[in-house]
């Protein structure tokens, strides 16, 4: 990744500022090209926004305000042409979290459910049959984009992660699963192979999910989960 995106919250306003490389539009500081800006510029078009979340991958960026509307800039996928400040994307769904990769995009709704958009190399929309998935048109519906499932159960997805070409998600039962490109072992499996639907990855030891509160990142050939430990459910 190229670029970085910093979500600054206040009591009243909540700012976005982008630094890097800016020439594919990723920035969002300008509706003309900038080719790189060394210091943190305020994101146009997001200033009357209450931006909850944030994501930056590849040439592209994506945040997400209080109500589920989904804002992205950057590089286009398939077709579309790159775009230099932020627009609204009309999902049709309100979301709770997005996460970018290089070239997908994972959707993750309020109510749990999961959906992919863009291409699918090393499988990374969790679908072999799928070469990829991209709307071009302005708005995006659920039927321009896929849902993912977990392990083909209805299991409500807590939390979404993307590597450049690998994926992941919590659900929740504590369950994570990992799925695409796992050449570095990214994916977690004990492998480097490739995963054309989600894996469900074990830690090596039995963990108490009552007490816990896990979440997994992902950078450009690696992940790592993180452990919280719930002091709360131990006094109830």
């Amino acid at each position: 990744m190229r670029h970085s995106l910093v979500l600054v919250r206040g009591r009243e306003v909540h700012q976005v500022y982008g630094f890097g490389s800016g020439k594919r539009g990723q920035l969002g500081i300008s509706t003309d090209k900038v080719k790189t800006t060394n210091t943190p510029q305020i994101t146009m078009e997001l200033e009357n926004l209450t931006i909850v979340s944030i994501s930056a991958n590849g040439d592209h960026s994506a945040a997400l305000s209080a109500d589920g509307s989904l804002y992205t800039w950057g590089r286009g996928f398939s077709t579309s042409s790159d775009v230099y400040i932020p627009q609204y994307l009309d999902t049709a769904i309100a979301l709770k979290e997005v996460a970018l990769g290089w070239n997908h995009v994972l959707l993750l709704t309020r109510e749990g459910e999961l959906f992919m958009l863009g291409g699918n190399r090393h499988g990374v929309l969790g679908d072999p049959e799928r070469t990829s998935l991209t709307s071009d048109a302005p708005g995006t519906s659920k039927e321009d984009i896929m849902k993912i499932t977990p392990d083909r159960t209805e299991m409500k997805v807590l939390q979404v992660a993307a590597g450049s070409e690998h994926s992941a998600l919590v659900t929740e039962n504590g369950s994570i699963m990992t799925w695409g490109w796992g050449e570095h072992g990214q994916l977690g499996l004990g492998d480097t192979n490739d995963q054309t639907v989600p894996q469900a990855l074990r830690l090596g030891h039995k963990l108490d999910q009552k007490r816990a509160t896990l979440r997994i990142y992902c950078g450009s050939g690696f992940s790592f989960v993180v452990r919280t430990h719930d002091v709360d459910s131990e006094t109830k």
